[in-house]
């Protein structure tokens, strides 16, 4: 009768089977993990747009239906820059907020909280931004008069079909530590033509080339150091589809959802009549 040794080891074949078998469910797991951590990124910056948008109606709300514009400046010295960001602070009160001896110590910087998107590289201000055309800008330079009220701004009663106008985007990385507070809108940063009438042909979607000169979809370099300015209308100036080819972006009625790249009507989604150049 032979005596079996309760206390065998494995076996080398046994040991590698038992880590290819690991290793084949790691295989299978890994990404299924990855897309689930991606769907949850997806869902917290779809959340932001939501509220922002929310924020911006009940600004818009309690000014006569006036827009908040991208920025202005306060006149009485020193000239102290206000951000929409730091416009709609109050609806929220979410996001950072400039602090110890800067000038604007107090008011939002448009970063962090709700205005940080969890799948964007780099703690960049700025993530999202406004239409350019239903933002006016209160001033670009705090030495002028624009800002003493000579900047038109937009009244969401202009809007025509405001469920289906895209007012608010997450754009890509600028080159330095801050980014435009808008996104661009014109015509001939979307499309090469809408036909004639006007609407009649969907033309070639300029956000599913990602290469010079358009520069759509990406992300430059970040830097923490002052941004250069060099780059409008490229990657911090457009939308960014991070979330698998799909960008979040909220509507002039308040609701936000996802767009998949090259989706996106410019005439039907951006051109705003009355307030934007005819279309070509």
């Amino acid at each position: 009768m032979t005596n079996k040794n309760p206390h065998r080891g494995f076996t080398l074949i046994e040991l590698l089977v038992v880590i290819a078998i690991i290793a084949i469910l790691a295989a299978i797991l890994f990404p299924v993990f990855a897309q689930a951590k991606a769907a949850a990124k997806k869902t917290v910056c779809i959340s932001n747009f939501k509220q922002i948008g929310l924020a911006c109606m009940m600004y818009a709300n309690d000014v006569d239906d006036v827009l908040p514009m991208d920025q202005y400046w306060v006149a009485t010295p020193p000239t102290l820059q206000v951000r929409w960001e730091a416009m709609v602070y109050p609806y929220m009160k979410n996001g950072g907020t400039f602090q110890d001896n800067n000038p604007d110590k107090g008011r939002a910087t448009g970063g962090g909280g709700v205005y940080n998107c969890p799948s964007f590289p780099s703690p960049q201000l700025s993530q999202y931004g406004l239409h350019v055309n239903l933002a006016p800008d209160g001033a670009s330079c705090p030495w002028t008069a624009w800002y003493n009220g000579a900047t038109p701004t937009v009244s969401s009663t202009q809007i025509d079909q405001p469920a289906d106008k895209v007012y608010i985007v997450e754009k890509g990385q600028n080159d330095g530590n801050d980014s435009w507070l808008t996104f661009e809108a014109g015509e001939w940063n979307w499309t090469d033509t809408v036909g004639s009438p006007a609407g009649s042909i969907n033309g070639q979607h300029y956000d599913l080339i990602q290469a010079a000169p358009y520069y759509h979809d990406c992300d430059f370099q970040y830097s923490a150091q002052s941004p250069s300015w060099s780059n409008y209308a490229q990657c911090g100036d457009v939308p960014r589809y991070r979330h698998n080819g799909v960008s979040n972006m909220a509507f002039n009625d308040g609701h936000a959802k996802g767009m998949v790249r090259g989706s996106v009507s410019w005439y039907k989604n951006i051109y705003v009549s009355g307030i934007m150049p005819t279309p070509y």
